[in-house]
């Protein structure tokens, strides 16, 4: 079964795991291939939607794993088994990702991916509160469409207003494709201000140009 560039990159971050929870699911292609791969023993293909919990139960019957993939339709992380000890959440809206995980117990997680489509700075400030840690973050290309996952284990970390913003990895090792989007932004939020007749007018836009630009320069200054 064919994988997006951003599924695969998901999916590489459950290797080693025994028991993945996938959310949002769709057409259970991750934790069917998590299975098929070896990456993890069993898997749940969760969905609160009935159109995609139809489509992933047919492909999981046709790949023969029933016994071994769980599909259900459930919201969030509400329906995981015991045993669940990794999660991914990909393609939804940040703040979307950040309910479900408030509203989530998380204690048997050992690990989550989250891909957020929008809002990232949601998902980070709320790390605090469930006792997550960022251990690895990425920004990359798929299709021309730039994506972001940030992985997230147990324990506790104290981001700055920047670091909830950017992500505290991306900002020290700067990547290409994470100053590429950063460049990309502010070439814009520039145009917009230079065009401006009163720039002081609109602060929001100003504080957000001299963010970026911190963000771009956090690699030199810390």
């Amino acid at each position: 079964m064919r994988l997006s560039k951003r599924l695969e990159i998901c999916l590489k971050y459950v290797d080693g795991f025994h028991n993945l929870a996938d959310i949002g699911t769709d057409h259970a292609k991750v934790p069917i291939e998590a299975v098929l791969r070896g990456y993890v023993m069993k898997a749940q293909a969760i969905d609160n939607k009935h159109g995609p919990y139809v489509i992933a139960y047919s492909n999981v019957k046709k790949a023969e794993l029933l016994d071994r993939i769980q599909v259900k339709r459930a919201d969030g992380l509400s329906d995981i088994s015991n045993d669940t000890d990794v999660a991914i959440i990909s393609g939804m809206g940040g703040l979307t990702i950040q309910k479900i995980l408030q509203d989530s117990d998380l204690k048997q997680l050992k690990r989550i991916v989250i891909q957020a489509n929008d809002n990232e700075e949601a998902i980070r400030k709320s790390l605090q509160n469930i006792n997550f840690k960022i251990v690895d973050e990425l920004v990359f290309a798929d299709k021309e469409k730039l994506y972001g996952v940030i992985v997230v284990e147990p324990g506790n970390e104290r981001l700055s207003t920047l670091e909830c913003a950017f992500g505290p990895i991306n900002l020290r090792q700067q990547p290409y494709y994470f100053t590429k989007k950063i460049k990309k932004e502010l070439d814009y939020i520039t145009t917009v201000i230079d065009n401006l007749t009163d720039a002081t007018k609109h602060p929001d836009l100003l504080q957000r140009q001299q963010d970026l630009k911190e963000a771009l320069m956090w690699k030199e200054t810390t």
